[in-house]
């Protein structure tokens, strides 16, 4: 049998100390946000009326899925960081393709971190044809 010498020892030693280090970050919960209420009428109401202001929009008409996914990825994170608290999102009612993105967007847990709540549109406003979202306050992620 092949005795250690002092390097391997100093080499399992750190390694230990490396797995040790990574087993305690391991266990640090990591912050989940949860899945997104619906706006309430009161508050479509409030927007309808002009007490709460979107604060920005988008219009999806005309792109594919694909594209339309990544334009509203990135409009719901620089809205965000923009610190907007009420978007619009305009699908348009058609086939519901674009629609579909946008509702599976909503769905995905990563989506949780930047939405309080969403909803169809006030029937005014665009109704099934467009969501609005509440995005939380950008102190607020963890």
């Amino acid at each position: 049998m092949k005795k250690l010498s002092d390097d391997d020892i100093l080499k399992w030693l750190k390694s230990d100390e490396k797995a040790n280090f990574n087993a305690k970050n391991r266990s640090k919960p990591i912050k989940k946000y949860p899945k997104p209420n619906q706006i309430t009428r009161e508050t479509l109401r409030k927007i309808l009326k002009g007490k709460i202001k979107i604060d920005a929009e988008i219009d999806l008409h005309g792109m594919d899925r694909f594209e339309a996914r990544e334009k509203i990825e990135n409009f719901i994170f620089d809205s965000f960081l923009n610190g907007n608290r009420y978007i619009n999102i305009i699908t348009g009612k058609g086939s519901g393709v674009i629609r579909r993105v946008v509702q599976d967007y909503l769905d995905d847990e990563k989506s949780y971190k930047f939405i309080i709540s969403f909803s169809n549109a006030h029937r005014k406003q665009g109704g099934d044809g467009a969501f609005v979202l509440h995005l939380r306050k950008k102190e607020t992620i963890g």
